[in-house]
């Protein structure tokens, strides 16, 4: 299915600019600006209100103009790519507020832990036969061995290789 524009979410107030504006005739850059679109996509939305010429540039009449666009509002693709629109704006709404409510969880590295080496693991993190072990009381205390295990792994693999090797 291909990309609905984006501009289908802004056509009341493209309309009300049309239709305030002074000038008859509507040219192309003025809808390249009003629809945020490129010189061709302009083209061709105006090439069917088209009525008169200023050597090779076309101008649309304006109310054919605002006619042709409000045709395009009233159809199912912009009604259908409005909802679509406000449901991914109200997804990311929703993933951002549980971000802020529930922050990532950040574990403390103490200094000496960049430095661990696979032999000075703390208690209760054994590695061997092709296991991992890691015993812990508390939650947060677990996160601390896992973090000294990785920065002791990513110090030494190749011993790290031969300890978990069956």
């Amino acid at each position: 299915m291909p990309a609905k524009p984006a501009w289908y979410a802004h056509l009341d107030r493209i309309i009300e600019e049309l239709r305030t504006s002074s000038r008859p005739f509507i040219d192309r850059p003025a809808i390249e600006f009003l629809l945020g679109v490129g010189r061709r996509r302009a083209q061709q939305i105006m090439a069917p209100c088209i009525t008169e010429r200023v050597g090779t540039n076309g101008l649309a009449d304006r109310d054919a103009l605002i006619a042709r666009l409000r045709g395009l509002a009233s159809s199912g693709d912009a009604f259908y790519e409005v909802q679509r629109r406000r449901k991914v704006a109200g997804v990311l709404a929703q993933l951002r507020k549980d971000r802020i409510d529930r922050p990532q969880l950040l574990v403390e590295a103490p200094a000496e832990v960049v430095n661990l080496e696979i032999d000075e693991l703390p208690r209760g993190v054994d590695i061997g036969g092709g296991r991992i072990i890691i015993e812990f009381g508390q939650p947060q205390e677990a996160l601390e061995k896992l973090l000294a295990l990785a920065m002791a792994i990513s110090n030494d693999y190749e011993k790290f290789e031969r300890l978990a090797t069956r």
